[in-house]
């Protein structure tokens, strides 16, 4: 068997989205070539794509040409997902590159009585302004 030439590098390899319900949630992803390989990404999709979106422009990083793809958390409730993002190359000898990406959505937590910090003002004196 011969040795597995590697031709692309992805910064970072894996993706996870963890956050609270409502926040901007999003990882970039850096695809850079090795040295002589060049290719052009033809076709982005994710397998499931019901929980995040993404986007692919081409970027330049150490004289390089290669890819840069943000990857958004677009769940609207609380939960775990697990999705796969895979981008075809012009490369018949590759196969397609591949990003993991996992979610972990949570609900604000409501705070104890003790924590929130609530000020009563009486009805009958003026409100004082805010600290």
């Amino acid at each position: 068997m011969g040795k597995v030439k590697k031709f692309v590098t992805i910064k970072p390899s894996k993706v996870f989205l963890k956050g609270i319900v409502g926040e901007s949630i999003s990882q970039t992803v850096l695809i850079i070539p090795e040295k002589n390989e060049v290719f052009k990404i033809l076709q982005v999709n994710a397998l499931k794509g019901i929980d995040l979106k993404y986007s692919l422009k081409e970027m330049a990083s150490d004289g390089k040409k290669g890819y840069e793809i943000v990857i958004e958390n677009i769940r609207k409730t609380e939960g775990r997902y697990y999705d796969k993002i895979n981008m075809i190359t012009d490369r018949t000898d590759q196969k397609p590159i591949s990003i993991i990406v996992s979610g972990n959505i949570e609900k604000l937590k409501d705070l104890n009585p003790e924590e929130k910090d609530i000020r009563v003002i009486p009805e009958n004196e003026p409100e004082a302004a805010a600290q």
